[in-house]
């Protein structure tokens, strides 16, 4: 049962209740003309995995500020002529991806998977805001109070 208390229709135009900054749209806005004009220079790395159905990679590439992103990814091994569906999976606070076995429920039903290691955490993403590697602090605060 849906945890909703509107109709879908309304659900598409909902803003929220907490007004935005001024400076909202302008942000996005080149935030995601930082991201455009990168070259992610993406790496896919085979893993040694024993399953006849599944080729498992570790994927790198980079992201904003230079910083380098880590995913592990599952592909079905079927013969891919057309696009295929995809999950893309996020960890928690202070986590990592899942161990790989978990990335093959999905990729079994023939959906691409992917699961990344979210900046500054637990796993193999760089977090370049000051602090290389992992830190695992909580990085939705850093920076209210400056750079």
């Amino acid at each position: 049962m849906p945890c909703v208390d509107m109709p879908l229709e309304k659900l598409r135009e909902y803003q929220g209740i907490n007004p935005r900054p001024a400076d909202f749209d302008e942000y996005w806005d080149e935030a995601l003309a930082e991201m455009n004009a990168l070259d992610p220079k993406p790496m896919f790395v085979k893993k040694d995995f024993p399953s006849k159905n599944v080729d498992m990679f570790d994927l790198y590439y980079t992201g904003t500020k230079g910083a380098r992103i880590h995913a592990k990814v599952a592909v079905p091994k079927t013969s891919v002529t057309k696009k295929m569906p995809a999950v893309l999976q996020f960890h928690g606070l202070s986590g990592s991806s899942s161990e790989w076995n978990n990335l093959l429920i999905f990729a079994a039903e023939g959906f691409v998977t992917a699961f990344m290691d979210v900046r500054g955490q637990g796993g193999e993403s760089e977090d370049v805001g000051g602090v290389k590697g992992t830190t695992y602090t909580t990085p939705f605060t850093r920076g209210l109070e400056g750079d």
